[in-house]
C-alpha cells in the first residue's frame, strides 16, 4: 500500500469516527498526501485576458496555474500575475456547464492548477451565467471558443506561453462543458489535445481524427444530463476509453460537490492525467483500483488494459497527484 493509500485510509476512519460519510466528503487523495507526508501543495497564480473570437465572441478568460511556493503558506489563494514555476507545464483547458462560469467551478480549476496544471478557462458569451441572451445551441461554438483561448495562450507575447508544454495538453468540461468537450474530439477536433475528460456531457458528434484516450465521469440519477446520453456517448468512442459510474450520483457528482464518489473521481482524473500527458504508466495501472468502490462508484475500460473491457469493485481509493497537492474545494455549481 503507498503512503497516499494509507493516508486515505486514515483519514477514511477519522471521518466515519466523527460520523460523516467519507466518499461524500470534498477531500481528495492529494490532501491526503499532504496530511500523511505533512507538505503542502503548489501555490497557484491567476491572470486574466480579455480574449474574444469577433466582436460578438467576447472570451473572458482565466488562467490559474502552479508557482513557488506552497498553498498552505498562501492558504490557497490564488496570487495574482505570479510568475509560473519554471520549466515546461501541461495544459488543461476547462469548460463550465449552463448558467456557469469558470469562478463559479474554481473548485476544480484550482485543485488542478494545485496539482501542477496549467488551467485555461473562458466564459462562453451564450451559456455563462447572467449572459443576456442564453441560447444552449451555441454549444457547438464553444468547442471553437475553447481552441481558440488556447492558441491565444501559445501565441508569442503571451506571459504565460513560454511556460506551457504543447505536447501535453488536455480538455475538460461538465455538463454543457462536457459536450463542448466531447466537440473538441468530434465535430471541432483539436489535434493538438493528447485527452480528454467528459463529466455529465452529451455527446457532439463522430469522433474523428488520431485516437487519444478519453475518460467519462457520470452519476447515473443524474436528472439534468441523463446517464444514457454519457453511456452513448462512451458506445461511440472508438478509442481507448474509460467509464467512472456515480452509483447514485445526480448532475454534479464527482465535480467537487460534496457527494459519494468524489474521492474516486478525484484519483481517477488524476491518475488518467498523469498517465495521458506524463506517460507514467504506473497511474495507469492503479487507475482501477482508484476509481472503483463498492456500492459508490463502477469502473470499465476498454483498450487501456486490453482489448476487452473490465468492471472491477475495490476499496482502494489513494493516488498520487502529478505534484502533491492541497487544493481548496469549493462546491462546484451545477451547470
Amino acid at each position: 500500500m503507498s503512503l497516499l493509500a494509507a493516508a486515505l485510509l486514515l483519514l477514511g476512519g477519522a471521518f466515519s469516527a466523527s460520523g460523516a460519510d467519507p466518499a461524500a466528503e470534498p477531500l481528495t487523495a492529494a490532501a491526503g498526501a499532504q496530511a500523511a507526508a505533512g507538505i503542502g501543495g503548489h501555490a497557484i497564480g491567476v491572470r486574466h485576458f480579455a480574449f474574444a473570437r469577433g466582436k460578438d465572441r467576447p472570451l473572458p478568460t482565466t488562467v490559474w496555474y502552479p508557482t513557488r511556493g506552497s498553498a498552505r503558506r498562501t492558504k490557497g489563494q490564488p496570487q495574482g500575475d505570479a510568475q509560473p514555476l519554471p520549466g515546461k507545464l501541461p495544459l488543461i483547458v476547462w469548460s463550465h456547464g449552463f448558467y456557469s462560469n469558470p469562478q463559479m467551478q474554481e473548485g476544480m480549476t484550482r485543485f488542478l492548477a494545485e496539482a501542477g496544471y496549467v488551467v485555461v478557462a473562458a466564459a462562453y458569451p451564450f451559456t455563462k451565467k447572467d449572459t443576456p441572451k442564453f441560447n444552449k445551441l451555441d454549444v457547438p461554438n464553444q468547442s471553437l471558443d475553447a481552441s481558440f483561448v488556447i492558441t491565444q495562450l501559445l501565441q508569442p507575447g503571451n506571459p504565460l506561453a513560454g511556460s506551457i508544454d504543447q505536447d501535453r495538453m488536455a480538455a475538460i468540461g461538465h455538463s454543457g462543458g462536457g459536450t463542448t468537450t466531447d466537440g473538441l474530439f468530434t465535430v471541432h477536433r483539436d489535434p493538438r489535445l493528447k485527452a480528454g475528460v467528459i463529466f455529465a456531457g452529451r455527446p457532439a458528434g463522430a469522433y474523428q481524427g488520431a485516437p487519444v484516450p478519453l475518460l467519462f465521469i457520470h452519476g447515473d440519477k443524474d436528472p439534468v444530463v441523463a446517464y444514457e446520453q454519457g453511456r452513448t456517448s462512451y458506445a461511440a468512442d472508438p478509442w481507448p476509453k474509460a467509464f467512472l459510474t456515480i452509483v447514485g450520483g445526480e448532475h454534479g457528482a464527482g465535480t467537487n460537490d460534496a457527494e459519494r464518489g468524489h474521492h474516486q473521481a478525484m484519483a481517477a482524473l488524476l491518475d488518467f492525467l498523469t498517465w495521458t500527458l506524463d506517460g507514467d504508466d504506473t497511474a495507469r495501472l492503479r487507475m482501477t483500483g482508484d476509481a472503483t468502490l463498492d456500492g459508490v462508484t463502477r469502473f470499465e475500460s476498454v483498450g487501456i488494459y486490453s482489448s476487452a473491457s473490465t468492471t472491477t469493485t475495490t476499496t482502494t481509493t489513494a493516488t498520487a497527484a502529478p505534484a502533491t497537492t492541497r487544493p481548496s474545494l469549493a462546491p462546484l455549481a451545477a451547470g
